[in-house]
């Protein structure tokens, strides 16, 4: 394997010997310094070793295990140095966050994986070329292990890079042929000694503080988890708690004398009886509570939540999932309740047979908020792909080709195709050219794609737009349920009854038109429901984006002849 050349390292210390690195093994403890096998291990004595001689099939196989291992400690020598290519600091940007997350994008698409993956991925490439280069020699070579060299990678990710290196050092040291037993024990002890060898900061100076949403294991609920130091925590605590028992001791004296009741919009407590428990209690007035951001202004929500229901999941007639912000499902009957409790509803079109939300009209620069909810639909998510923050926080609306204001005729327009969303971050990329997105022309009923070229080397990958998948599931339930009709109205030989009309009109109209007739079976008397069955109600294809419709389909006709019961369903 040709060697490449390394560029030069931000990890790399200044005046480090091979001195220094004996003086570091010769400090070590005899059991972490002197690690050697008592036996080599060889691929010709696996079939001993392994009790296999007498079985030249089960000795061939482990050998070819034995192989396969080499190849995949080359395979995966090789992908580091790859990666570590990817990982560059080129000094366009004051901050190295900014390239990490093009870096991030460009190895994604490479990996297969997400972005925040790729980081972890790149991370450990850059750290294994610069900061293991001897084990990462072992690897290659395919003496040391795969398996060893990551557990040694995700080990030692709480040491300092000086401590890596000399870990490096010395696990370069011992002999590949021990035991995975011994080496992972040595591996823990010797991570723990460099541990102590650290001169690390006060413990107290240490604590982190963070509020993190996390996800829950109970469908349609969420985690809100607030660290920091037990001193800080319990305080808030205290009079959190200190607060809900006073409101729920008001409450009990309310009840009781038969005055006001605070903190009871809903009405629940006077409707129960009962006072409002502690644990709702808390949660109420830790979500009221204004936030004191010392003048610092808030910019208004751009975006409302969204929870998208099936128009026949309101009905009852499907049991498709609603949807919170298009990413998290709800079951039918949450979404059921949620949609019931609300006082308006925004109606959103698809196109029924790619699901792809239907654009609006382009007028004018800034996009109208119709068109940021349309968005906000067709890509809950970045734009970007493989980037996993979602657009209702922290997102931009961006011209995927610019739209120059005030030059007459130049740039293009604000309508939905030239428009997406984008998180800050990939934002600043796309204006520094490192991404270069490209719309795509497609049918009218078909979803949009977007072309992106990452970074100046060409690295292309397409990307559809979010579909609604319930709409699709929909309209293959009501063609399914119009086919079964048909079958029906075949197998019977019902009478279609016709619907009374007003004097001078021209009769009635046949059954699948705008007013439809009602299909009773012969043994029925005919005469008209005042709710007839949804089954029986005829469907018409939705228009398209132009306005016409779909040209007609003849229906679907069983096979004949079927027998005394006629045609399924009997």
């Amino acid at each position: 394997m040709s060697a490449i050349e390394e560029p030069p390292s931000p990890f790399d210390a200044d005046g480090r010997d091979e001195a220094a690195e004996a003086a570091f093994l010769a400090s070590l403890p005899p059991r972490l310094r002197n690690v050697d096998a008592r036996q080599e291990l060889t691929r010709e004595d696996l079939p001993l070793r392994g009790r296999s001689m007498d079985d030249p099939q089960l000795s061939a196989a482990t050998q070819r295990v034995w192989d396969a291992e080499k190849q995949e400690a080359r395979c995966l020598a090789e992908k580091h140095r790859a990666l570590a290519e990817l990982y560059e600091h080129d000094g366009e940007y004051e901050e190295v966050t900014e390239v990490d997350s093009v870096d991030a994008t460009r190895a994604a698409l490479a990996l297969r994986v997400t972005t925040g993956a790729a980081g972890w991925y790149l991370r450990d490439a850059y750290q294994a070329v610069h900061l293991f280069p001897r084990c990462l020699a072992a690897l290659e070579s395919g003496v040391l292990p795969s398996t060893w060299f990551q557990k040694m990678l995700k080990s030692s990710r709480s040491l300092t890079d000086d401590s890596r290196r000399n870990l490096d050092v010395a696990v370069a040291s011992w002999s590949p042929d021990i035991s995975p037993e011994r080496f992972f024990t040595l591996l823990k002890k010797l991570i723990a000694l460099l541990e102590q060898r650290e001169e690390r900061p006060d413990p107290l100076d240490g604590l982190t503080r963070s509020v993190e949403l996390l996800p829950s294991n109970e469908p349609g609920m969420g985690t809100v988890q607030i660290s920091g130091p037990i001193p800080d925590i319990l305080a808030q605590w205290k009079q959190l708690d200190e607060s809900a028992r006073a409101v729920q001791t008001a409450q009990r004296t309310a009840l009781r004398e038969g005055t006001p009741i605070p903190h009871d919009p809903d009405g629940l407590v006077l409707a129960s009886g009962k006072a409002t428990p502690l644990t709702q209690l808390r949660f109420a007035l830790m979500s009221s509570a204004t936030l004191d951001v010392d003048g610092v202004q808030i910019p208004t929500e751009r975006f409302r939540l969204n929870i998208t229901v099936p128009a026949l999941t309101l009905l009852g007639a499907s049991d498709e999932p609603g949807s919170l912000e298009g990413t998290i499902p709800l079951p039918p009957s949450m979404a059921r309740s949620l949609a019931g409790s609300t006082g308006a509803w925004y109606r959103v079109l698809t196109d029924p047979t790619s699901g792809a939300f239907l654009p609006l009209a382009a007028t004018r620069y800034l996009p109208s908020t119709a068109m940021l909810e349309h968005l906000r639909m067709r890509n809950s998510l970045c734009a970007v792909p493989g980037c996993t923050r979602p657009t209702s926080w922290a997102s931009e609306c961006d011209h995927i080709e610019e739209c120059r204001r005030g030059t007459p005729d130049a740039g293009a327009l604000t309508e939905i195709e030239n428009l997406h969303l984008l998180c800050w971050q990939h934002h600043l990329d796309k204006t520094a050219g490192l991404l270069d997105p490209t719309r795509l022309p497609t049918a009218v009923t078909e979803p949009g794609r977007t072309r992106w070229v990452v970074s100046r080397d060409g690295d292309v990958v397409t990307v559809i737009d979010d579909l609604d998948t319930a709409s699709l599931q929909i309209a293959q339930d009501l063609a399914c349920a119009w086919t079964c009709f048909l079958r029906g109205t075949h197998a019977g030989e019902p009478v279609t009854v016709s619907v009374p009309t007003e004097p001078g009109s021209a009769g009635p109209e046949p059954p699948g038109s705008s007013s439809p007739g009602q299909v009773l079976p012969p043994e029925q008397p005919t005469e008209i429901a005042e709710d007839p069955p949804l089954e029986y109600f005829a469907w018409e294809p939705p228009l398209l984006r132009g306005g016409h419709r779909p040209p007609p389909q003849e229906p679907e006709k069983p096979p004949e002849p079927w027998g005394e019961l006629g045609p399924p369903p009997f």
